[in-house]
């Protein structure tokens, strides 16, 4: 069985704050970072306030002060689960998305949506039991668990509109179809059946989810092109190697 990793392991060093406000950002990033820790490890129901501020080395207070409740804790873990440690920021003003834009072709785009889609669906995997538990009792998680799924697909619609705008898709393929096969292949849940109950690497998870878009959105030519071997459109990214060993590409 694959293991994902520990979604907080990297986690940058934080620099010393100045002034209240950098001192309040800084420890409401501690506090979530710790939150993201034990989420994954424990669970929603084991993992309490108190858990959290020894983590994180500050009062239980100040964890209330912060975040008011539990379900307010874990969602600000989900945000820094979805963009990397230490990054809040709405997504579509992440770098990488800007990279998917900025792609030269379709091939290209795709393959840094799977590369970098996949990171996060790595990061969030080992806190999908915690979200499951905590929306099925808590309507607030639940709602923002579901402002961020539309969230991801709202931003799969544009990157696709982008493709439709430049001639990329295949004949007959819209916007909003190819959103859709891009949400049902390249999601959290696809990923831990092939990396959990299949025990595929992530790695071939990439290559697999790849080479089915390519197929799927572009044209035979352009696909063709984006899963030959050397491709321009997989240069630097992880899944090359597995990308040439599937046995159907």
């Amino acid at each position: 069985m694959a293991h994902v990793n520990d979604p907080a392991a990297e986690a940058p060093r934080i620099t010393r704050p100045r002034g209240r406000r950098d001192r309040a950002r800084v420890t409401r990033q501690r506090i979530a970072e710790s939150a993201l820790r034990l989420f994954s490890a424990n669970g929603y129901a084991a993992t309490t306030m108190d858990s959290i501020a020894h983590d994180a080395g500050v009062a239980v207070q100040t964890v209330y002060f912060t975040f008011h409740t539990k379900a307010e804790v874990l969602i600000e873990a989900i945000k820094i689960a979805g963009g990397g440690p230490g990054t809040t920021a709405d997504v579509m003003s992440r770098a990488w998305v800007q990279e998917v834009f900025a792609a030269p072709d379709g091939g290209r785009r795709v393959a840094v949506i799977v590369e970098q889609g996949t990171e996060i669906y790595r990061r969030l995997a080992p806190m999908v039991r915690a979200i499951s538990a905590a929306a099925s009792v808590d309507p607030g998680v639940d709602e923002a668990w579901n402002d961020i799924v539309r969230g991801r697909r709202e931003g799969m619609r544009q990157m696709t509109q982008a493709m439709e705008d430049r001639g990329e898709l295949r004949r007959g393929l819209g916007a909003a179809r190819a959103a859709d096969i891009m949400s049902a292949v390249n999601r959290h849940d696809v990923y831990l059946a092939f990396t959990v109950e299949c025990g595929w690497s992530v790695e071939e998870y990439k290559a697999w989810a790849y080479a089915t878009l390519a197929r799927q959105l572009l044209s035979d030519s352009e696909a063709n092109t984006a899963l030959a071997a050397g491709s321009p459109a997989t240069a630097g990214m992880s899944f090359g190697t597995a990308l040439l060993n599937l046995p159907v590409r």
